[in-house]
């Protein structure tokens, strides 16, 4: 599984890094994981505004999820910048926040209503899980960006020997 190189700030197509090992069981098996574990961190932020969980842990398990796709291929599942995501989530949490104050209502005051589908039958929705979609985006963000920053190698610091 190849990824093709990103275009540059210059325009010009910089290559993807290399895989940070070949392992053919890590490949094959991270793929399963990272689906699960991709998986709980949804449920997590879905059943979070009701019950444990929410949008910090799931933005953990999420960043977990792909730092392992980042060790098993060598180029994140992401197509941009995680940073651009902190942006993202601060905003919308804070406008989940302001939506109701500017409304006369406490500030992170939270509504809820029930929404009745064929699929699903009656659900509950929330605005508690806008805020934490906005934590979530800001988490997986932040938390990107520091576990990337933390396993780049620049050139003058590799060995001879190092692959």
């Amino acid at each position: 599984m190849t990824r093709p190189p990103a275009p540059s700030s210059s325009g010009h197509e910089a290559p993807a890094p290399a895989p940070l090992t070949n392992d053919p069981i890590l490949r094959s098996t991270s793929r399963a994981v990272f689906a699960l574990v991709l998986l709980f961190a949804f449920l997590l932020l879905w059943r979070g505004h009701n019950a444990p969980g929410g949008g910090f842990i799931a933005g953990l398990m999420t960043t977990c999820a792909l730092v392992l796709h980042r060790i098993a291929y060598g180029f994140s599942a992401l197509r941009l910048d995680p940073a651009r995501l902190i942006p993202w989530g601060l905003a919308l949490a804070f406008g989940t926040g302001l939506v109701p104050y500017l409304l006369g209502k406490p500030f992170l005051k939270s509504d809820y209503g029930y929404i009745t589908t064929a699929v699903t039958g009656e659900f509950e929705w929330a605005t508690a899980l806008l805020f934490d979609l906005g934590v979530f985006l800001a988490v997986v963000g932040a938390s990107l960006t520091i576990a990337y920053a933390l396993t780049e190698v620049a050139p003058q610091e590799t060995v001879e020997g190092d692959e």
